[in-house]
């Protein structure tokens, strides 16, 4: 065998190597992090572009364009997490408020903040936090984006109060880019005085953070989604 036939073997060689190698790598699980110390600004430099993991309590979701935006919760801190999604016009990820989630991701830093960018298929729900108050609670992004899929239904969404009226109150999420109109009927204000939990809408004040529980539906007349509230809470 000559020198060129050698060397074709040795290359070969090497590069079936490196494959194998980068196949292992890929099934080694990324190191985990507590939230607190990514969410810090130390914590983010530590890890500036690391691939890691960590988990936390969804406490709130945005659906846009470029993907959806995620804020976890663990020990008082909260951390951003941008998740690029295949389809970017989706933005139905099969997550709730209250979802307890492990997530891997790269850390970045965003205008001055840590940040962690997943993939959609890297984010693992391990529980619901208290299950029977907050199991398939939405976002207003999440119905914003898709509406149709929640006229005629009976759900609970959570948001910002904002704008706040006699009888109509819009829920908002936390950027402010979507808003949800709420309707109360005089009998669903009257109950809601009564009813243990429960607020009435004169006890909201703009920003208050609340769940709305009500029939989502579509106002022919002024051409617009609305919710008629039944229920309302505040946010523990």
């Amino acid at each position: 065998m000559d020198n060129i036939g050698k060397a074709v073997i040795v290359f070969s060689l090497l590069g079936v190597g490196i494959l194998y190698g980068l196949s292992l790598t890929s099934f080694v699980e990324p190191p985990y992090v507590p939230l607190e110390e990514v969410a810090c600004r130390a914590g983010a430099g530590d890890h500036e572009g690391e691939l890691i993991r960590t988990k936390g309590v969804i406490t709130d979701f945005l659906a846009t364009d470029y993907g959806n935006m995620l804020t976890i919760r663990e020990n008082k801190t909260e951390l951003l997490i941008f998740v690029d999604t295949i389809d970017k016009s989706a933005g139905k990820l099969n997550l709730s408020y209250g979802d307890v989630v492990e997530v891997e991701g790269r850390v970045k830093t965003h205008k001055g903040r840590p940040e962690l960018v997943v993939h959609e298929n890297a984010i693992k729900k391990l529980s619901v936090e208290n299950e029977n108050e907050n199991e398939n609670i939405a976002f207003v992004s999440q119905i914003a984006m898709h509406p149709e899929d929640y006229r005629g239904e009976r759900v609970r969404v959570v948001g910002y109060a904002d704008n706040v009226y006699k009888r109509v109150f819009y829920l908002a999420e936390e950027q402010g880019k979507y808003l949800l109109r709420v309707r109360v009927e005089a009998e669903t204000e009257a109950r809601t005085k009564s009813d243990d939990g429960s607020i009435p809408i004169s006890a909201l004040q703009k920003g208050d953070k609340i769940i709305a529980e009500g029939i989502f539906r579509y106002d022919p007349g002024n051409m617009r989604y609305e919710l008629n509230l039944i229920l309302l809470r505040r946010c523990s």
